[in-house]
């Protein structure tokens, strides 16, 4: 009996969707108290164009909200939406990618290629805030 494999999407690109944010406290010696949310989406997309490949999306949302430890009306805030897609090989059908997806740990191996470029950039725009991000996690928990 032929062995059967599971289809492998390629990332073929990764994108900022949206940012948004406020920072508007002097900060530089205000010790803050750093949360972050996550929303994360996985879906497949079948093209309308005959011939082209089925793809797999990424939707990464991060919102983070710092206050300052001794003053809780102080508070920043800033999100972020992050966009990855994969494209399976021409011969994968929606009938075997559509139940993959429905698998945790499929949905893990897609989430674990684009969450660390999302955390990365995410990261760096919260220090451009001026806000001390270096503890965030760049990869999945």
């Amino acid at each position: 009996m032929p062995e059967m494999t599971v289809p492998r999407p390629v990332l073929r690109s990764f994108r900022v969707l949206a940012l948004n944010g406020q920072n508007k406290g002097d900060r530089a010696s205000a010790k803050m108290q750093l949360t972050v949310q996550q929303d994360i989406e996985v879906g497949v997309a079948v093209p309308s164009v005959a011939g082209a490949p089925l793809m797999a999306g990424v939707i990464i949302k991060l919102q983070a909200t710092a206050t300052n430890e001794k003053d809780a009306n102080d508070v920043a805030t800033f999100g972020g939406e992050y966009e990855a897609k994969f494209c399976y090989s021409t011969d994968v059908t929606e009938a075997v990618v559509t139940p993959l997806l429905d698998d945790h740990g499929y949905q893990y191996v897609l989430v674990a290629q684009a969450f660390p470029l999302a955390m990365t950039h995410f990261r760096h725009e919260l220090q451009a805030m001026g806000l001390d991000a270096r503890e965030l996690p760049l990869g999945l928990e």
